[in-house]
């Protein structure tokens, strides 16, 4: 069976999310600053009465050369929305679901649930991220260490 992915990039990795998810990808959305909410959390984004977590996914995974500053992906992730800020949007891209690699078993905690697995490119890997733990996550942040992401090749 086949499933299509939103691509996009956060410091130098390709991530990718479920393409039914999608809502729509939008530039420079202002969110309201949260007081005492964790670092992954940018705020709350007010999208046309819609509420949502603003999640800084570079801060989520802990990616020291992103910036995430200008580019929201917006998804619907079962009955919650949330906004994924981004560095790139890319393409949508369509793979069959027997290539997907699955996530090695040394990464931990929020980390290990963020990662779906990841596809072949022809330079890399598309990391696909599991957006149910991401969005729980953002609703109940447990503030674990997820420096794993250092671990994954960026080519194969």
């Amino acid at each position: 069976m086949e499933h299509s992915f939103l691509v996009f990039n956060v410091g130098t990795y390709v991530l990718g999310v479920p393409a039914e998810e999608l809502i729509e990808v939008n530039r420079n959305l202002r969110y309201t600053q949260v007081p005492g909410s964790p670092k992954m959390i940018r705020g709350i984004l007010n999208l046309r009465g819609l509420l949502m977590p603003a999640v800084d996914m570079g801060a989520y995974l802990e990616i020291a050369d992103s910036k995430c500053e200008s580019f929201s992906i917006i998804l619907k992730v079962h009955e919650n929305n949330i906004a994924l800020m981004v560095d790139a949007i890319g393409d949508i891209v369509t793979f069959n679901d027997e290539e997907l690699v699955l996530p090695p078993t040394h990464l931990s905690g929020q980390f290990q649930e963020a990662i779906r697995g990841a596809f072949r490119l022809s330079e890399g890997l598309l990391i696909v991220l599991d957006t149910t733990a991401i969005s729980r996550n953002a609703q109940n942040p447990q503030g674990s260490s997820l420096g794993d992401l250092q671990s994954l090749p960026l080519s194969t």
